[in-house]
């Protein structure tokens, strides 16, 4: 056998194709001797041979515990010829959320689609290790895969339960596992810092991880960053996390030594609409605080985002403001209620709306359920007319672009950017003319 090649009695792998490496084990794509399947092989290497045998055995017994489809799957354990234990697990083929990430169409964050597709799978994989009274204890975009079906659609998966353990609502533990940026703050200090404290972590360490997993997905970048980032300004970033105020989503040292920029909103830059960050904002609030007494727990997190997974978009292009809108609502809502969010969205009072579909006129009363309103896409909106007085108005606030937004990304990121919104422009220009028309 080739010095460049590793097999077990089923499966055979070139040492070359790396897919992935962490502290303690690589993970290489292999194929099944038999049927040529792809899946995927951790190897283990010698340091994670110190730690005890039982905390060596957990990731198997959690994985083979563990059956979800947004869950990464065993299919075997098998032994190299030296005896080392390897898993074989499910191959994702469209590598991990971070790779996507990397990529430079998504510098400022993933499309709207994709994110709720990552924040549907996060969830319900998380819902599936809570039903089994399991932390994972290293959540973040480098440890969930993405799968990509026939129909080209993304299917994510957790993975890598090397530091999972069972662990009930109330209980908690002392270990130290994870990853500096998506680290717990409570962790940080001892495992980063290396300060000792008493203090013992609960379940809440995976909803804090979760939050700036989230928040990255939809902005490209991560929440809180110290001058010169994460690992170069360590006591700066634990200070960030640990004073933020209640409320904020963000904090940003932008010069050295400075002061800290707080946010309480997702930065226009990223993709995702203005009725959906509404919708998110307070879900990334309430994980993402340091006081594992003030932080949410799983069931108020798993409400939330199963609220906003359940809402129907409805997307909408105001013709004055040259603005395209999209309104996240239940479809047991009535349409009065839907009038309210359009106004509380786009600035202008119920009685001064008007709606036209396909160029005509479109006649809503009150009453009626938004699930009775026509299909709606970003090409095929609702027109919006101000029918009022300022028949002119600007649309509501929004957010100044900062030199941070306009640099902290590869020239091949601003580029998309710009791709992006001269094609947003173009669709918009055909909206007008269409509403314009329809007006007239």
């Amino acid at each position: 056998m080739s010095t460049m090649t590793a097999s077990t009695a089923n499966y055979l792998w070139s040492l070359q194709d790396v897919l992935g490496q962490g502290a303690t084990a690589s993970v290489y794509r292999a194929r099944n001797k038999r049927s040529g399947e792809l899946v995927a092989i951790k190897v283990f290497n010698i340091m994670s041979y110190n730690r005890p045998h039982e905390v060596q055995m957990r990731e198997f017994e959690m994985l083979r515990k563990l059956n979800h489809s947004n869950i990464v799957k065993l299919y075997a354990v098998e032994e190299l010829p030296s005896k080392q234990k390897v898993l074989v697990m499910e191959y994702c083929s469209g590598g991990s959320l971070l790779s996507l990430l990397e990529e430079p169409e998504n510098a400022f964050g993933l499309p709207e689609t994709e994110f709720l597709t990552v924040l549907q799978c996060v969830v319900q994989g998380m819902n599936h290790l809570r039903e089994n009274g399991v932390v994972h204890r290293d959540i973040k975009p480098g440890n969930i895969m993405r799968q990509l079906g026939e129909d080209g659609k993304s299917v994510y998966k957790l993975t890598d339960f090397g530091a999972a353990r069972e662990l009930e609502d109330d209980e908690k533990f002392l270990s130290i596992y994870g990853t500096e940026e998506y680290l717990h703050p409570d962790m940080y200090e001892r495992a980063v810092l290396r300060k000792a404290h008493k203090k013992s972590y609960g379940v809440s360490v995976d909803l804090w991880s979760i939050g700036v997993t989230f928040y990255h997905a939809a902005t490209g970048s991560l929440p809180f960053t110290p001058f010169e980032g994460p690992r170069r300004n360590k006591p700066t970033m634990f200070k960030i996390t640990t004073e933020k105020p209640m409320g904020a989503i963000a904090g940003i040292q932008r010069v050295e030594s400075g002061p800290i920029d707080w946010s309480y909103h997702l930065p226009h830059s990223c993709q995702l609409s203005q009725g959906l960050k509404v919708q998110l904002v307070p879900v990334l609030a309430g994980i993402l605080e340091a006081d594992q007494e003030r932080c949410w727990g799983f069931d108020q997190f798993f409400t939330a985002t199963t609220d906003i997974l359940q809402r129907q978009p409805v997307h909408l292009f105001c013709l004055q403001q040259a603005m395209a809108h999209c309104i996240y609502i239940h479809h047991y809502n009535t349409v009065s209620v839907f009038f309210e969010e359009l106004a509380s969205q786009t600035g202008i009072a119920v009685q001064h709306q008007r709606l036209l579909y396909l160029g005509h006129d479109l006649p809503l009363e009150g009453s009626m359920k938004v699930v009775n309103l026509p299909r709606t896409s970003h090409t095929q909106p609702l027109i919006l007319l101000n029918c009022g007085p300022e028949a002119n108005s600007s649309p509501p606030f929004r957010e100044r672009k900062t030199n941070k937004d306009m640099y902290r990304s590869t020239i091949v990121g601003v580029v998309h950017q710009y791709l992006r919104i001269v094609k947003l422009l173009h669709t918009h220009r055909e909206l007008l003319l269409q509403g314009y028309y329809s007006y007239m």
